[in-house]
């Protein structure tokens, strides 16, 4: 057997045919890390430039829940968030609290005991009883 010198393939030539799709990904993500970048700058100026809630616009949207009368001006502010607070429940000697959900902004207690069942609504905020509903008796 005669040795065979090992001759490396010619290497195909890079010309503007072969770079073409690469510079349509360029130029397709550099469009979308402008448009990204746009985005967020939008996002940061608005919500630098939007008006923040205040107490009172905040008070009137709770107020406001389905169901519930509006809180009379003048009445007493909420209560500091995360400090605690003790409601009597109207529900009787003997009744039971039987479960709890959250209903529109308030908590729903449900109180069973000898003369039926009663839903009494509680303002977490404010500790105050929002109102009952019971069942005929």
């Amino acid at each position: 057997m005669q040795d065979t010198p090992i001759r490396p393939r010619p290497a195909r030539e890079a010309g503007p045919q072969n770079l073409r799709g690469l510079k349509a990904l360029v130029i397709g993500l550099g469009i979308l890390v402008v448009l990204g970048t746009a985005l967020v700058i939008g996002v940061m100026v608005k919500r630098l430039i939007a008006p923040k809630p205040t107490a009172v616009r905040t008070a009137a949207l709770v107020s406001a829940a389905p169901g519930v009368a509006a809180a009379p001006p003048g009445a007493a502010a909420p209560a500091a968030p995360g400090r605690p607070f003790s409601v009597v429940l109207p529900g009787g000697a003997g009744a039971q609290v039987t479960g709890l959900a959250a209903a529109g902004g308030l908590v729903a207690v449900l109180l069973r005991g000898g003369q039926g069942s009663e839903v009494v609504f509680i303002d977490p905020r404010t500790g105050r009883v929002a109102g009952t509903a019971a069942t005929a008796r």
